[in-house]
């Protein structure tokens, strides 16, 4: 049994694509979906049982313990089911049809880990078949843990309170104890978000990813535009802020004469001054 976790925080569009993808791709491999939302402020418990109805288990943080905490908790829960593997799911990943099927064949071809989300951000740095390549780290969006290695894992990490970073935490783990991390070569999800928990304004593209329905086609197209959009959008907000400061006189003093001081007087003296006048 495979544990599908998805955790789940505001972005109820892509959440609602998400899930529309998730539900039309092959899922008769036995599974269990589990959701953890961190406190989300866009839509309550009744909205996620509608969109996820086969969901095993939907759990609600009283508090917004943020991305890596939350997953760190998802992680926990898992140790301690019956399930014996777990798929990393974000809300803003989109399925092909088999990704399930083939996640759950490749996993006997690795050591307990490995991702089917080839991030470009995450290079590769060799390539050892024509299925996996292997990488030094890799994101926790898509990648796959038997309970063995999770749990190997999990237990260098002392409490929630010593989780910063969980992707960059595992992969430090995994190469500094010379277990390969392995990637698919041609990615079987893809990330359509670019704006989330840990992230202002990103968009991080699956290696060889290839839409396998005309419903996928239309999300990546949608998706592209929408992110244009944006860019324009940001553009524009740029050069409004540019013409107020152009416009505004304080600004032109501060620019043409503070600044220039603060690089004349010496630091030492410029704290000597404040502390005299009581700023410090």
């Amino acid at each position: 049994m495979i544990t599908i976790g998805i955790q789940t925080y505001n972005r109820k569009k892509i959440l609602e694509t998400m899930a529309n993808s998730l539900y039309n791709s092959d899922l008769s491999i036995p599974h269990n979906i589990r959701i953890y939302d961190d406190c989300s402020s866009e839509y309550n418990k009744d909205f996620l049982e509608e969109l996820f109805p086969t969901a095993k288990t939907i759990k609600i943080n009283q508090i917004n313990l943020k991305a890596d905490k939350n997953m760190y908790q998802m992680y926990i829960d898992f140790l301690n089911s019956s399930d014996q593997l777990i798929f990393t799911a974000d809300s803003d990943l989109i399925f092909t049809k088999n990704w399930l099927n083939k996640s759950v064949k490749l996993i006997n071809k690795t050591n307990g880990i490995f991702s089917i989300f080839n991030s470009l951000i995450h290079e590769p740095y060799e390539k050892i078949c024509e299925q996996f390549c292997l990488k030094k780290t890799i994101g926790a969006a898509g990648t796959i843990f038997s309970k063995e290695r999770l749990s190997e894992f999990l237990s260098t990490i002392k409490s929630i309170n010593n989780v910063i970073s969980l992707d960059w935490q595992f992969s430090e783990y995994f190469e500094k104890a010379n277990i390969p991390i392995y990637c698919v070569n041609n990615s079987l999800v893809q990330h359509i978000g670019y704006s989330g928990q840990n992230a202002i304004f990103y968009f991080d593209y699956g290696r060889n990813y290839k839409v396998d329905s005309t419903e996928q086609g239309q999300i990546i197209n949608d998706i592209a535009l929408s992110f244009l959009d944006d860019i324009k959008n940001k553009e524009k907000q740029r050069a409004i802020e540019i013409e107020k400061q152009d416009n505004n006189f304080l600004f032109h003093l501060y620019r043409c004469i503070i600044i220039p001081i603060k690089w004349i007087i010496p630091k030492k003296l410029l704290r000597f001054i404040r502390l005299k006048l009581g700023r410090y």
